[in-house]
């Protein structure tokens, strides 16, 4: 039998730990075993993220229940076995070390007692495997640091270490592909990129690959860099004629963002996305596009943009004052959220702040029609993965794609009022405990699900930095780097709790004290900074329970938008769910069938298929 231990992580998640140190054999195993779950190609199944010595199974609880998934998850452990050896390939990088480059190399050299000379040389006098990719894309996770050379990771992590930074975290030492948050101590940096969304190998190294660090110099660093080419990312210019956004002030900071990328984690590509789904699918739905379709995801303060074409669209998330100024001069007009809007063409939509929650989205119909980059058209802007790799300036047009509905057929549609989210600055989240709650205090425990906590200033698409109760560790805040799911809470030697988001990092190394559910995270995206929020433990069984709940209502409001009219005649077709879950659908039955319809757009027939809600 393989020793496995499955560790249940909020409402969607389960870790499955094959081993509790860093070990060439765990992690062999750990990479056949999310082979073998990937080969099974579950249907419930959304990630499998490998790393250390535990794997991340990501899953639909609508789908499957827990103890299926557990049994399967054991049954691929035993089938898969001990893997044979494989070969592997040696990968010279090249690191300058100290100084600017590696602002920690002396606190390292203090912390072992080294001269900083011997801690280069010992750093660069190993081969080191790469045993997962995570935290960020890209960034390998490697094993074989001299134990001379291991250091703690920083009490408080960076908000921005610089792209190609080689650092040192407990055990491990690693390079950061991308500018990125962290807490490893810096000791130099590579000029190589180490992951481009445009190579046919997106990822310079892979896991089972083994790292030499080669010394250079500042000259020889300055040379290799600009020899390194990048794909340069731009959006297409205006067609005359063609309905699309003219952004003409872009707002604090708007995104192009849908429900995100799958399939990409173990390269240590996050899911990304909109930071609330809810009021995106919402949006779409409003307009007839699919809950997956692109669009505007608004900070704080709106944009200006100008409709080249007749457009139908609609605002959703944190409410927003927001006017159409008509193309003919006439006087603006008010727009009111959660609810289809007609522009035409010359008409300028304007944005003013939030008044409440922390991000809208403007949805158009149609979508927009640009590439996607690896499956999505979301922006990761700590990746640098996305159709442009930045948020939108001042200038940018952004072709709109073929509605599934004439427009005028869209206009009037909206939500009812008792379906319009609350935005009140405070939040109760849901949790279960977390991977490691057994590394905090008691007194902790209890502290963290019964006080509040504040957002602070930090906050952004990764996580909220919380501030509040001080948690005490029972040792270390260290632990070995592993997937990290979303809604974990993770807290750092300063005591003070990270809830991570959509967009966080793949992997961790510090304790999880507890998982958020899903479904709350996309209220907890609404927080600004100065809110405060509180965590409400709930057993897992409570936790399913609640995701078949949410996913029923979002059912409701779906089949209530697909009935409404123009005018709808009534202001309320939501009916209070009761938190009963019934029976998911087993293996082998087959989901409903599709439903299907044609319609005609300029003379041309389409065939529109109804898909199933999305979450």
């Amino acid at each position: 039998m393989v020793e496995l231990r499955l560790v249940p992580c909020g409402d969607r998640a389960l870790l499955c730990y094959l081993g509790d140190r860093i070990d060439p054999a765990i992690n062999d195993r750990v990479h056949a075993l999310a082979r073998t779950l990937r080969q099974l190609a579950h249907p419930a199944v959304v990630e499998v993220t490998p790393g250390f010595h535990a794997v991340l199974i990501e899953f639909d609880p609508v789908r499957i229940r827990l103890e299926q998934l557990e049994e399967m998850v054991r049954h691929a452990a035993n089938e898969t076995g001990a893997p044979g050896p494989q070969s592997a390939r040696t990968v010279e990088i090249p690191v300058c070390y100290g100084g600017e480059m590696g602002p920690d190399l002396v606190t390292v050299a203090d912390h072992t007692g080294l001269p900083v000379e011997q801690v280069v040389k010992r750093h660069a006098g190993e081969l080191y495997r790469v045993y997962a990719l995570g935290f960020s894309p890209g960034f390998p996770y490697l094993g074989g640091l001299d134990p001379a050379l291991h250091a703690p990771r920083l009490a408080e992590p960076r908000v921005k270490v610089p792209g190609g930074s080689v650092g040192i975290g407990g055990e491990q030492t690693g390079i950061y592909p991308a500018p990125s948050p962290g807490g490893w101590q810096l000791i130099g940096r590579t000029p190589l990129r180490l992951f481009d969304a445009h190579r046919p190998e997106p990822a310079l190294l892979q896991p089972g690959d083994m790292v030499r660090f080669m010394p250079i110099d500042p000259a020889l660093y300055a040379t290799l860099e600009a020899g390194q080419s990048a794909v340069e990312l731009s959006l297409p210019g205006y067609e005359p004629g063609r309905t699309g956004l003219r952004i003409l002030q872009p707002g604090l900071m708007t995104t192009l963002q849908d429900l995100g990328r799958r399939g990409y984690m173990s390269l240590g590509v996050p899911t990304a996305g909109a930071a609330d789904p809810w009021s995106l699918m919402i949006g779409n739905w409003l307009l007839g596009n699919r809950a997956r379709t692109v669009a505007l995801e608004i900070t704080l303060t709106g944009p200006e943009v100008e409709f080249t074409g007749p457009t139908a669209f609609a605002l959703t998330g944190a409410p927003i004052p927001a006017e159409l100024l008509p193309a003919d001069g006439s006087h603006a007009r008010p727009i009111s959220g959660w609810r289809t809007v007609l522009a035409a063409p010359g008409d300028r939509l304007r944005l003013g702040a939030t008044t409440a929650g922390c991000r809208s989205y403007l949805c158009v119909a149609g979508g927009l029609d640009l590439p996607p980059v690896l499956g999505s058209l979301s922006e990761d802007l700590f990746g640098k993965i996305g159709p442009v790799g930045r948020p939108l300036r001042a200038g940018d047009w952004l072709p709109v794609g073929l509605p599934l509905h004439p427009p005028a057929d869209l206009a009037g549609r909206q939500l009812p009022d008792d379906a319009v989210p609350a935005f009140e600055g405070r939040l109760t989240i849901r949790a279960t405990r977390g991977p490691q709650a057994e590394a905090f205090t008691p007194e902790a425990l209890q502290r963290f699900f019964a006080e509040s906590y504040q957002v602070g200033p930090q906050a952004d698409r990764q996580g909220l930095r919380l501030s509040g109760p001080h948690l005490h560790h029972v040792g270390r805040a260290d632990i070995i780097s592993e997937p990290v799911p979303a809604g974990a809470v993770q807290v750092p030697a300063n005591g003070q709790p990270i809830l991570l988001m959509g967009n966080r990092q793949t992997t961790g190394g510090y304790a999880k004290i507890a998982v958020a559910l899903y479904n709350d995270l996309w209220s907890a995206a609404q927080l600004r900074p100065g809110d405060s929020l509180r965590f409400q433990e709930v057993e897992a069984g409570e936790a399913h329970q609640i995701a078949w709940q949410e996913r029923r209502r979002l059912g409701q409001i779906r089949r209530y938008l697909e009935r409404a009219r123009r005018s709808p005649e009534t202001t309320s077709l939501l009916q209070p769910i009761a938190v009963v879950a019934p029976e998911p659908v087993a293996i082998d039955q087959p989901s409903p069938a599709p439903r299907t319809f044609r319609i005609t757009i300029a003379g041309i027939e389409f065939e529109a298929v109804v898909e199933e809600v999305e979450t």
